[in-house]
């Protein structure tokens, strides 16, 4: 995980109105549920339903809201510290989380407020651990620069020794191919096995090596 990494999040301005409006669809809905299930228990036997509804729309937005004031409040210090730190880590979120429990707790007094701040940072620091964990569970183990060396491949990683692209090891190891043996040379050797005439001396006119060479030679311009 980089500690440096600012685009893992929404830009500061619009992170604000994105952690209120979460926050808040996540406690009236939470809210309206919980509310429901205590509604239609503390409600008598035959109007169940009608308090169920009456205490989820009474009490869901109002915990709505709770939660929004947090995700607000929580926002605005996680902002503040990343543009005063410049770079995005977990520390931005647990003091941010300290910060807006002792802010959301500072009526209360000193010590109600350093208790709140205690708590928000211990939650926050639980989350983020939590988090960390789950995507070093999740991402890929990358193999050690000596496992590489072991399997004969190149670390990614490492500086360019050569120009170009780098081959592995075992593709450096290995020795290139022999050159095919060329055309003239063949085609030479093949024309002296079988009839002893070089095709070349033909075309330009000089006649062969023999005097059935020439022969041929007149009677393809006499036919032509």
């Amino acid at each position: 995980m980089r500690s440096d990494s600012l685009a893992d999040k929404e830009p500061c301005p619009w992170r604000i109105v994105d952690d209120i409006g979460g926050a808040f669809c996540m406690g009236a809905i939470g809210g309206s549920g919980f509310h429901v299930i205590r509604g239609a228990w503390n409600a008598p036997k035959n109007s169940r339903l009608f308090g169920a509804i009456n205490a989820s729309t009474a009490r869901g937005p109002i915990l709505g809201g709770q939660f929004a004031v947090w995700g607000g409040l929580f926002a605005c210090c996680d902002c503040t510290l990343t543009a005063i730190r410049q770079k995005e880590d977990p520390w931005n979120s647990i003091m941010s989380g300290a910060a807006t429990g002792g802010l959301l707790a500072a009526r209360a007094g000193p010590k109600a407020a350093t208790q709140a701040a205690a708590v928000g940072g211990v939650l926050l620091a639980l989350i983020e651990g939590m988090g960390i964990m789950f995507t070093k569970m999740m991402s890929p183990q990358m193999p050690s620069p000596e496992e590489m060396a072991a399997m004969g491949a190149q670390d990614p990683l490492a500086p360019p020794t050569t120009g170009g692209i780098g081959l592995s090891s075992a593709a450096a190891a290995t020795s290139p191919p022999p050159p095919p043996a060329s055309y003239e040379s063949s085609s030479s050797g093949e024309g002296s096995d079988s009839s002893g005439l070089d095709p070349f001396a033909i075309l330009a006119g000089r006649g062969g090596s023999s005097g059935g060479g020439e022969q041929s030679f007149s009677e393809f311009g006499n036919e032509t």
